[in-house]
């Protein structure tokens, strides 16, 4: 597991490196004792692997900023609210998963979930 100062993206550093999997590291069998706060945990309803659909685009989900558009063209802004389940990891989703997608993607957007975790993080948003 990789960790990030406050203020640092994912995919950039301030002298414009990227994160080679040599920056900080926390190894969990250690025996170095370590506490997490969860802030904020964008698309707590939706799993990697997922299959999403919005009004004009079918989107595959394997992370909170890693959208790929089935039709192959650049994932742009990502998905438009709200989303429906298509398929969960592959097979048929139940009604239960696919009503807590529309329910989390009923108000809100992709770009304010962005807004949202980047003002948390005080990192600066990802290309």
């Amino acid at each position: 597991m990789s960790v990030l100062r406050r203020g640092l993206s994912h995919r950039e550093f301030p002298d414009g490196s990227h994160l080679d999997g040599s920056g900080y590291g926390i190894h969990p069998g250690d025996g170095i004792p370590f506490t997490f706060d969860l802030l904020m945990r964008p698309y707590a309803f939706l799993r990697a692997g997922d299959e999403v659909a919005d009004a004009g685009r079918a989107w595959r989900f394997d992370g909170p900023w890693d959208w790929t558009a089935f039709d192959g063209e650049p994932a742009g802004a990502g998905p438009e609210w709200p989303l429906v389940l298509l398929t969960r990891t592959g097979t048929p989703c139940s009604v239960e998963d696919a009503a807590a997608v529309a329910a989390g993607t009923a108000s809100g957007s992709h770009r304010q979930t962005i807004r949202d975790w980047t003002s948390v993080t005080e990192a600066p948003p990802t290309p």
